[in-house]
């Protein structure tokens, strides 16, 4: 072995700074194996996450008609159509006019004037279903103010984003042993040229179309600048664009060789054919200049009213925003109420965040106590008990836990005790009200959400987070009926109790006892007969209510019966209680294509005094007529009440509606009542004949604003779409099986994409396309999947926005018979 002095070793590395070390750079040159996967449009293989994988395998698989599939399939088919938070579909604070009401106070701060100033006291609110605490977010954009240098700093960016070519390294490199390479700056080499050259740059890299200049080499001299033409080296005394030559095309041809000219023929006949196949996609856009061109000379007298319809909507919808315009609207807030409240009683109080709801019907949808507290005093407050009432039963379908867990409260701390159980002929759906109370610890009602879902292995009826598409109620049913709580800085106490359950809940669990009219309405109308607004609603729905085959409507001081003979009479009220005038008897058979021709059946009057031809009904105030003993139709459909109150809260006078199957155009009232244009469509002209005199009750003019169209709706929504019409809402609200104008038989079943697919191009952009069926035989999620089949047909994108559940006076035994869907095109 031999030897080396440390000496020796120096001297090795001076010469040899690698001396003694491994080869790395050989090493460093190797190239390491690595497994890559190149991006390709159609891969022939799909790499996805287990979970998703998972989820799409449960999807694919299921079956929607057997109870007993997986439990996330309606979240995950929501979430896949675009209904990204099921959770906050929140119910409708407006349709029953309830107030909240003040139960109790307690004081929390001593403030020195004894008056209920802000921050002295606590509140116990009884709150209704829809209300919400401190009112919804409105999301406004802040205008940004610019200095003149901040703007043309701006200007100069926004230019070089969309403008110029954007500058990258360069690398250059430098021949040797090692290779070396030196990166420079765009901008750097720019710096280091002339005028001159810097314009020959730009021009010769203009061929990727994003710089000023179109020809490489060439100059645009007439759009450059003074300064620009400085740069380049052109004086301005030079420029005349007088100087600049205008050349004929004759001029040009004749310049060109033999081979150039047939090359620019060729050229110019491929344009000619492209020019002609953009014609044809403008066939709309001329077939509104034909409508817009026509005078009343040009037809009979009797289309003249509809050719001004029709001109004024070809008008709107090209004046008019190509976006979908509704009104915003703004839930009612609680503490804004309570703020004008005691403003009103002479006691001010500061509103917005200085205050916080402790415990109780804390949610939009709970209804009963909520403790309201300024947030400053919290810890002055203890809640000795609260009393949750809430009924299970959701076709054991369980909403999932929440992400952000509250502290959990201790086993010891819940009594539950059961109230009542609704199983008699329910096929499967078990109702079971259940009292929840929970002692010394604060609590909201969405604290027992869990615990009832482990007690009874089924979710709380009508939770939209549990499944959007089954919805058995208008809310999440639980309410706050009773609650104590305690001041730590002063010796006082409060406890207060609602005293009745609400109308939907009442209408599960009351069942024993006050399942009969009372005032003149049926268990769980109460808060609908107090409503002054709204004299028309469902009194029993068959099954639901517990008397099969029995359904009675109220419309005003009428009501109207439909009996299935096969069962027996449901209970009536008496004509003599000073609420009922007279009552309508239709048998209900069960072939109802057969009702109203051979069989001549027609509404009969059972007892009391006849109605009159007309009867003016309210609904949400707005006034609609029936008619109770022409047709087996009154004239409106008592289940949509919801749909009809969201378009008078969100249309305005720029909204244009198309009102699809409009029957007696109710949808149409509504929008109109509001200030929106609207254009319902039906094949009976008997029932569009009623639409007119309706708008003039509400004090709407029948002008070229509506229309009224008889005629089959496939053949019409092809009609609109050659015209070039666009509209803000499309409804769809067709029979479940019925026979066209051609005598071809329609089922929502088998048709239903098909007619998606000819509204959808209806429907502006952030517009809403209404689905809806009254068929009970089809699955709402089946039902959503044939609407997505026909946007994807139209190739239209959209995302489902909104899942609405029938009313309180419309209670179900298993899935609602009526779904409704709201489709956001984007």
């Amino acid at each position: 072995m031999k030897l080396t002095t440390i000496g020796d070793l120096q001297k090795e590395l001076l010469k040899n700074p690698q001396y003694g070390r491994p080869n790395e750079q050989k090493q460093n040159k190797r190239k390491k194996n690595r497994r890559t996967r190149q991006r390709v449009d159609d891969p022939k293989q799909k790499y996805v996450y287990a979970s998703q994988r998972r989820a799409a395998n449960a999807v694919e698989g299921h079956d929607l008609e057997n109870k007993a599939n997986v439990q996330n399939i309606p979240i995950l088919e929501a979430k896949k159509m675009g209904l990204t938070s099921p959770a906050n579909q929140h119910c409708d604070a407006l349709v029953n006019a309830l107030e909240p009401e003040i139960m109790g106070q307690i004081r929390v701060e001593d403030d020195g004037s004894g008056n209920g100033a802000s921050g002295a006291y606590a509140y116990l609110i009884n709150k209704p279903a829809g209300w919400s605490i401190l009112g919804e977010k409105q999301k406004t954009k802040k205008k940004q103010q610019l200095t003149n240098a901040d703007r043309s700093t701006f200007d100069g960016a926004k230019r070089n984003k969309s403008g110029s070519k954007k500058l990258s390294k360069t690398r250059v490199k430098i021949k040797g042993e090692d290779n070396d390479v030196i990166e420079f700056d765009e901008s750097e080499i720019m710096a280091l040229l002339t005028p001159e050259e810097r314009a020959m740059v730009e021009a010769e890299s203009a061929t990727d179309g994003n710089t000023r200049f179109d020809i490489p080499g060439w100059y645009d001299i007439e759009s450059m600048t003074s300064l620009e033409r400085e740069e380049a080296g052109i004086e301005d005394e030079d420029y005349d664009p007088s100087d600049i030559p205008d050349f004929d095309e004759a001029d040009i041809i004749a310049l060109l060789s033999k081979e150039e000219r047939e090359e620019y023929e060729a050229d110019k006949l491929e344009q000619k054919k492209q020019n002609s196949k953009g014609k044809k996609g403008t066939k709309g856009a001329d077939m509104q200049s034909k409508y817009k061109s026509m005078t009343e000379e040009d037809v009979d007298e009797s289309a003249v009213e509809n050719l001004k319809r029709i001109k004024a909507r070809l008008t709107s919808t090209k004046d008019g925003s190509d976006a979908g315009s509704f009104s915003s609207f703004q839930r009612p807030s609680l503490v804004s109420w309570l703020k004008d409240k005691k403003t009103a009683e002479g006691n001010p109080i500061r509103g917005g965040n200085f205050w916080t709801a402790l415990a109780g019907a804390t949610d939009v949808d709970d209804s009963g106590l909520v403790l309201l507290c300024p947030k400053k005093n919290t810890d002055n407050l203890i809640v000795e008990y609260s009393e949750y009432v809430a009924v299970v039963g959701n076709g054991k379908f369980l909403a999932p836990q929440a992400k952000k867990q509250a502290k959990e409260i201790p086993d010891d701390a819940i009594q539950l005790d059961m109230i009542s159980r609704l199983r008699k002929n329910r096929e499967g759906d078990v109702c079971q009200t259940v009292r929840f109370i929970i002692s010394e610890h604060f609590s909201t009602c969405s604290s027992v959400v869990n615990r009832a879902q482990m007690q009874f292995e089924d979710g709380i009826r009508g939770d939209p987070g549990a499944n959007p598409f089954d919805r058995r109620a208008p809310r999440r049913l639980i309410h706050c009926n009773s609650m104590s709580i305690s001041s730590l800085t002063f010796d006082e106490t409060s406890e207060a109790e609602t005293g009745s359950l609400p109308d939907d809940i009442a209408i599960l669990s009351n069942r024993l006892n006050g399942h009969k009219y009372q005032r003149g309405s049926f268990l769980g109308r109460q808060s609908l007969r107090a409503n002054p607004l709204t004299t028309a609603y469902r009194e029993i729905n068959g099954a639901a209510d517990g008397f099969p085959g029995w359904t009675v409507d109220r419309y005003g001081d009428w009501l109207f019966v439909q009996h299935d003979e096969k069962e027996p009479r449901g209970p009536l009220p008496s004509i003599h209680d000073g609420n009922t005038a007279g009552v309508y008897f239709l048998p209900a058979n069960q072939d109802r294509g057969a009702m109203g021709s051979r069989d001549k059946i027609r509404p009969l009057l059972l007892e009391g005094r006849a109605a009159p031809e007309i009867v003016p009904i309210l609904e949400n105030g707005v006034t609609y007529h029936v008619s109770l003993d022409k047709d087996l139709s009154t004239g409106i459909f008592l289940d949509q009440r919801m749909n009809r109150a969201w378009l008078t809260r969100n249309c305005n006078e720029n909204t244009h509606v198309l009102n699809c199957f409009a029957h007696c155009g109710a949808f149409s009232i509504a929008a109109a009542s509001a200030g929106a244009s609207t254009v319902s469509l039906d094949l009976e002209k008997k029932w569009l004949n009623r639409v007119e005199p309706q708008l003039e009750a509400n004090g709407v003019t029948f002008n070229e604003r509506h229309d009224c169209i008889f005629g089959d709706c496939f053949e019409w929504l092809e009609k609109f779409c050659k015209r070039g019409e666009k509209f803000d809402i499309v409804i769809l609200d067709p029979p479940s099986s019925s026979v066209g104008k051609k005598k071809k038989r329609w089922s929502v079943n088998r048709d239903m994409a098909e007619l998606v697919q000819l509204a959808a191009p209806l429907v502006k952009k952030g517009g809403l396309l209404w689905t809806t069926t009254n068929s009970a035989s089809l699955h709402p999620i089946k039902f959503a999947n044939l609407c997505e089949k026909g946007f994807e047909q139209a190739g239209i994108e959209t995302k489902l926005e909104r899942t609405q559940p029938m009313s309180v006076d419309f209670p179900s035994i298993g899935a609602p018979p009526v779904k409704n869907l709201a489709w956001r095109v984007k």
